[in-house]
């Protein structure tokens, strides 16, 4: 179950590993493009599901939980060895549950972040999972503090295979000396339609100030290109618009505005200085100032910290993302060299919490040894 893009990306990656492993392997559930490419039989997709914040998920309540019950229906008519299930947490715990009580062996592959919220939901994880594995080291350490890590696995991060194959190319510096901004609003309309102007307007600012600026968008596969036009609007007529992979498209850029999210561990990983903008409803955002308990929400500026609690990229959240605040921190790292070295090098401290190359492999290796360890006594 991955209803996220970048949960399709982390589960298209391991069933890969797990097809080398498990040749006999037959995979069904939520997914995307990249699932079904591996063999997935997709019962719905994962544009169906993706949704950013607390209100807005309301909307997806009935279909949610009609997936739900089909989910747990075709999981018990296969008689499924197990269920991998891929962040989402208000979708999945409640999946969980279901499937806990119906006997299939559930494991939790990119954990909820409890450690960022609703942190008592890590009891009934480690009730209810065969095994929990994570993407960051950070996250073992937390779970071994509070006692529950006996079943908790580091294996790493898949986009640091990706990014090892990506980066291995260069990409071609902007034509004629031209300095390059790179736009990446989001992965879901939500987020587009709530992003991309205020960046379209801080590039207009920029474009003011200098006239050296190449402007790239980076467009998600799960966005459709009228989408973006819509929002957009002529402006981006005069930009570049790519898909597919794009981290060698970072690591030769000067600075990326993008939205929160997975794609700011792509920019740690191309290590290009980012500014971060973040908004959603009002009423999410509400409840997520008196629900969250990390100082960033940026993962780039978790991954980096120092300890210092100053943020390693600028952070822009809801009311503070506006098109002046945006265009003012592009250009500091347009106009002052020694900031965006400074980035990239506290960038760079933060490889180390998404561990070595073969996350895909010992992810694969985790949940296969999870499913054939010996069912947990108690029920949640």
């Amino acid at each position: 179950m991955a209803g996220e893009v970048s949960g399709d990306q982390h589960a298209s990656a391991l069933l890969a590993a797990l097809g080398a492993r498990v040749p006999a392997l037959e995979a069904f559930g939520v997914g995307g493009d990249g699932c079904r490419r591996e063999g997935m039989r997709l019962l719905a997709h994962q544009k169906d599901l993706a949704v950013v914040g607390l209100v807005e998920a309301l909307s997806k309540l009935r279909f949610a939980r009609r997936l739900i019950g089909s989910l747990t229906a075709e999981a018990v008519r296969q008689k499924a060895d197990g269920a991998v299930l891929i962040d989402s947490p208000d979708f999945n715990l409640r999946l969980a549950k279901r499937l806990f009580r119906a006997g299939i062996p559930v494991v939790f592959y990119v954990s909820p972040q409890v450690w960022a919220w609703r942190s008592s939901r890590a009891e009934t994880i480690a009730a209810l999972g065969r095994a929990t594995l994570v993407l960051f080291r950070f996250e073992k350490r937390w779970w071994d503090a509070r006692g529950l890590g006996a079943k908790v696995t580091w294996v790493g991060h898949p986009l640091v295979d990706r990014a090892a194959e990506e980066l291995a190319t260069p990409a071609p510096p902007p034509p004629g000396g031209a300095r390059r901004v790179v736009l990446m609003p989001g992965s879901r309309a939500g987020e587009i339609r709530r992003n991309l102007p205020v960046l379209r307007d801080a590039v207009r600012l920029l474009q003011k100030r200098r006239s050296d600026l190449e402007i790239v968008l980076v467009r998600a596969d799960s966005i459709p290109a009228d989408l973006l036009r819509g929002v957009a609007g002529p402006d981006i007529d005069s930009w570049r618009v790519v898909t597919g992979p794009h981290l060698a498209l970072l690591a030769a850029s000067d600075v990326v505005l993008v939205a929160s999210g997975t794609a700011t561990v792509e920019g740690l990983l191309a290590n290009v200085p980012m500014v971060v903008v973040y908004r959603v409803h009002p009423l999410t955002f509400w409840l997520a100032r008196r629900l969250v308990k990390v100082p960033f929400v940026a993962m780039a500026n978790l991954l980096s910290d120092d300890g210092s609690g100053k943020g390693t990229v600028p952070e822009l959240v809801q009311g503070d993302a506006t098109p002046e605040r945006v265009a003012a921190e592009a250009a500091a790292y347009l106009d002052e060299p020694a900031r965006s070295a400074d980035t990239r090098a506290r960038l760079a401290r933060g490889l180390e919490e998404l561990g070595p190359p073969g996350a895909p492999g010992r992810t694969a290796d985790a949940l296969v040894a999870a499913l054939a360890a010996a069912a947990p006594e108690s029920a949640a």
